[in-house]
């Protein structure tokens, strides 16, 4: 039956599959193939680093280095290099160690000879090389090659020290650079040379002195302005004051701003509350009466979340649970807050009930201290979250962060406070979950939990850890 469906019909079908059923279908018959071969291979990954993969991967570039069917069938390509071995693969470190040099240079030989066949290409992944494995004019040469695919649009390299030219690349839509990478020379000029560019990521761990974020759009021409929406910066960035009148132009269609940087104005946030420049999607780790007064001017965030370092200033956590997270209740489905201090923005009956005018959540994210935790009390935050939980018919995570009493970093579990937790979670008992409960997959630290129907009564329901 399948096979008399209309080509274009079969093929919409077949893309619905996993991808795992559309290598099992292309293996079928010989029409199936034609039918599931430019679905497999659309996204290709060659694992360059991998003991498991490395035979297969330049097999596979060896077959692309003609034009050929498969070859035209590639949108998006990944590319993991180092030989530096990833832990547990030591042992195919030692079996290339002698061969090393001559395992470079056919890696450089087949990019080579692959790239120009790749003419459907629109998406690169290219990260991992270190120094003294490909060749800096092996480099060049790739690079080069890349740029030449007609179809190119999104470019995310993450070299650990090599410096290629990317003179060459133009109108992109989407650029990420990370890994200590010469940011100030490559960057300005490729967002000038990409006036539709909607998505920026630029992390930048290994610089001695931090870049200011104006320069990285120095290059456009006076009189126009990026029209980038997603803009994404980690690591040694900093956003002065005398820089906000510069960047803020760039960024008025900006829906998206993950912002983790070293230091930035609070005169920023200011002015995009004057210029009304309303974020859909926000990620910061540093907050100030500037992004609180932002985030309390409107209303639309979908997306939240707030990493608070240093002690509370102002009871912003009063003004964000009663004043701001109301304003955004209706359209927000992704929330976190973590701060690394116990107190107001951590997880209690106030934030809860804030919280739960969030009827659309489909990710909560909150920090529990010793404070709140209220082990003594049968109804502690931990039950009383979980009893509610039904509220939000679309929550499919729950996440409980357990903070140290010693100050340290929210990311890290807390020995004191995640035993605790995780008895809570897994003492809770409901009757007749629905449907979105049984989805609902609760995280604790390191930790996470689905309810199960318990063996002693099929009417009761508690929490089982996933092991993965």
């Amino acid at each position: 039956m399948f096979s008399s469906l209309p080509f274009e019909l079969s093929r919409k079908i077949a893309s619905l599959l996993s991808l795992e059923e559309q290598k099992n279908l292309r293996l079928t018959s010989k029409e199936f193939s034609v039918l599931a071969t430019p679905l497999v291979f659309q996204t290709v990954s060659l694992r360059l680093n991998d003991d498991h993969h490395y035979h297969r991967c330049m097999s596979l570039l060896k077959a692309l280095s003609s034009p050929s069917y498969l070859s035209q069938n590639i949108e998006t390509l990944c590319i993991y290099g180092s030989f530096e071995p990833p832990r547990g693969k030591c042992r195919f470190w030692s079996k290339i160690t002698n061969g090393r040099r001559r395992a470079i240079r056919l890696i450089e030989k087949r990019l080579l000879e692959a790239i120009p066949s790749l003419a459907s290409l629109k998406s690169l992944y290219f990260s991992g090389f270190r120094t003294g494995e490909l060749r800096p004019d092996s480099v060049n040469a790739i690079i080069l090659a890349l740029s030449n695919l007609p179809l190119l649009s999104l470019l995310n390299v993450g070299f650990y020290s090599f410096r290629p030219s990317y003179s060459e690349f133009h109108d992109l839509d989407n650029i990420t650079f990370t890994v200590g990478q010469d940011v100030l020379r490559a960057v300005p000029s490729l967002v000038a040379r990409s006036p539709n560019l909607t998505r920026l990521r630029l992390t930048n761990y290994r610089r001695v002195s931090a870049i200011p974020t104006a320069a990285i759009f120095s290059d456009i021409h006076k009189g126009k302005v990026s029209c980038v929406e997603h803009l994404d910066l980690g690591g040694a960035f900093i956003l002065l004051t005398h820089d906000v009148p510069i960047i803020v132009p760039h960024l008025r269609h900006l829906t998206s701003l993950t912002i983790h940087i070293t230091d930035i104005a609070e005169e920023f946030w200011s002015a995009l509350r004057i210029e009304m420049i309303h974020l859909r999607d926000i990620s910061v780790d540093f907050l100030n009466d500037g992004v609180l007064e932002y985030l309390e001017s409107y209303s639309g965030v979908r997306s939240m979340l707030l990493i608070i370092w240093g002690q509370e200033v102002n009871n912003g956590s009063l003004r964000f649970w009663h004043n701001i997270l109301p304003k955004h209740a209706d359209t927000l489905v992704d929330l976190c807050v973590r701060p690394e201090y116990a107190g107001g923005w951590c997880l209690d009956n106030r934030s809860l009930a804030s919280i739960r005018q969030c009827t659309r959540l489909q990710i909560l994210r909150v920090t529990v201290d010793q404070e709140t935790l209220g082990l003594d009390d049968e109804s502690n935050i931990i039950t009383r979250t979980l009893e509610v939980f039904h509220e939000w018919r679309c929550l499919i995570h729950l996440g409980f962060i357990s903070i140290s009493m010693r100050n340290i970093s929210p990311l890290l579990p807390s020995d004191s406070e995640f035993d605790p937790i995780q008895s809570l979670v897994a003492a809770f008992r409901c009757i007749n979950p629905t449907d979105g409960a049984l989805r609902l997959e609760v995280a604790v630290d390191n930790a996470a939990y689905r309810l199960s129907r318990q063996n002693f009564d099929l009417g009761v329901y508690s929490f089982k850890e996933i092991h993965r």
